[in-house]
């Protein structure tokens, strides 16, 4: 299975049990199903789920605000990371973030959470400072990243890189 076998599309309220079924798994406190549900009305928010089939194994969410923009969730099925999932999502989220005008994006990670981290700074990412003691269950601090320069030409390439599908690589296999 490859990342260009999911589809991506606006998540629905019928997404919502699965989308919690793997925050169950992947967050600490998950969001409720209020939560969610207030999440989908907002006008200034936009959520994406991947689609394998009819299963959700991921999704992601964008919070505009002025012309910034703050990544409040991505998440992976688990058994489907290193898939691209999550590395689709955020390519759409930002050019759907560009779209809306937004300039520059935002979010928090884990500390401890090194792969996220890499993932984003794939994206161009960068520390910009930590909000101690910020996660619970177990206790962390949250590292604050920004994407400065979102509308600017040298993203504009970084997410056309990213956009383009991981193929599965050869086996090596001459026959």
């Amino acid at each position: 299975m490859t990342v260009a076998d999911v589809r991506i599309e606006a998540m629905a309220p019928r997404d919502i049990d699965a989308v919690r079924s793997i925050d169950e798994v992947v967050y600490a406190n998950p969001w409720s199903v209020a939560t969610w549900r207030r999440e989908l009305a907002g006008p200034d928010r936009l959520h994406l789920v991947a689609l394998d089939g009819d299963a959700v194994v991921g999704h992601a969410g964008l919070l505009f605000v002025l012309d910034d923009v703050h990544v409040t969730t991505v998440a992976t099925a688990p058994g489907r990371e290193g898939e691209g999932i999550a590395t689709a999502l955020l390519v759409r989220l930002l050019e759907a973030a560009l779209t809306h005008g937004a300039t520059a994006a935002t979010l928090e990670v884990r500390a401890a959470d090194r792969r996220p981290q890499r993932l984003y700074g794939r994206f161009g990412f960068r520390p910009a400072g930590v909000r101690r003691n910020y996660y619970q269950n177990p206790t962390d601090d949250g590292i604050v990243m920004w994407l400065h320069d979102l509308d600017g030409d040298e993203v504009a390439a970084m997410l056309r890189e990213l956009a383009e599908p991981r193929r599965p690589t050869p086996t090596g296999d001459s026959s």
